[in-house]
């Protein structure tokens, strides 16, 4: 057997994602045909050979084999993939663009949950749903509202807070509730991670209404600029 060097192809525009296989396992595509970087092909090769052959060598991104032919090619790098059947191929790392390869489990996908805590003396229910983007929505209700809520229409199922927990911080609206002048949000945030036992903390300047109700000031000093919530 022979190797014989062939020109580098042309890499296409998509290329290889951040996913790096794991172990020596490569990401299998049946059916498939790869553009890249060839740096050799190998005639009268069994599939298993082919393998082999790339596993072996640190600098191979992926092999393409034909099966009738029994011709391998080895990549350096990889560009695109295309449907062509009786091709196989493998890469160590998955192809962007391309459908996902045969033996690569797909991610579990993250499932809403809710948890309880308490915030001033009332019991909320903190609910958590993933987005498509990797990012959470948060929202906090009230269960059980202290009796000094109620008095401004406070009422079981409320929102206090929604938002969005991102790269370890939930920022967001809260809502200040008045039986005079209705409900008005401002900003809040704080570093908040759903598997930790600890406090959570959210802060941002609160507004102070005045007599007609509208903003005089915001104050960042008050119990509703530092809302504190205790895991139950």
């Amino acid at each position: 057997m022979i190797w014989a060097a062939v020109c580098a192809l042309a890499v296409l525009p998509h290329a290889i994602t951040g996913y790096a296989n794991p172990s020596d396992e490569f990401l299998e595509y049946p059916d498939t045909a790869l553009s890249g970087k060839e740096t050799a092909k190998l005639d009268n090769t069994e599939q298993e050979r082919c393998r082999q052959l790339c596993s072996e060598r640190s600098g191979c991104a992926g092999f393409e084999h034909d099966g009738a032919a029994k011709v391998c090619r080895v990549f350096s790098e990889i560009g695109t993939a295309r449907e062509f059947r009786g091709l196989f191929s493998a890469t160590r790392s998955e192809v962007a663009g391309f459908r996902p390869p045969s033996n690569l489990q797909p991610a579990p996908v993250a499932q809403p949950s809710i948890s309880r805590w308490v915030h001033n003396g009332s019991v909320m229910s903190l609910h958590q749903k993933p987005k498509a983007d990797g990012t959470v929505g948060i929202e906090i209700v009230y269960d059980f509202p202290k009796d000094q809520l109620l008095k401004v229409g406070v009422r079981s199922g409320y929102t206090l807070f929604r938002g969005t927990l991102s790269d370890g911080i939930l920022a967001g609206k809260s809502r200040l509730a008045s039986s005079r002048c209705g409900i008005i949000e401002y900003d809040v945030q704080g570093p908040f991670d759903p598997q930790s036992s600890v406090p959570l903390y959210l802060r941002g300047a609160a507004p102070k209404r005045g007599e007609d109700c509208s903003v005089e000031s915001w104050n960042s000093t008050g119990d509703n600029a530092n809302l504190r919530f205790d895991p139950q």
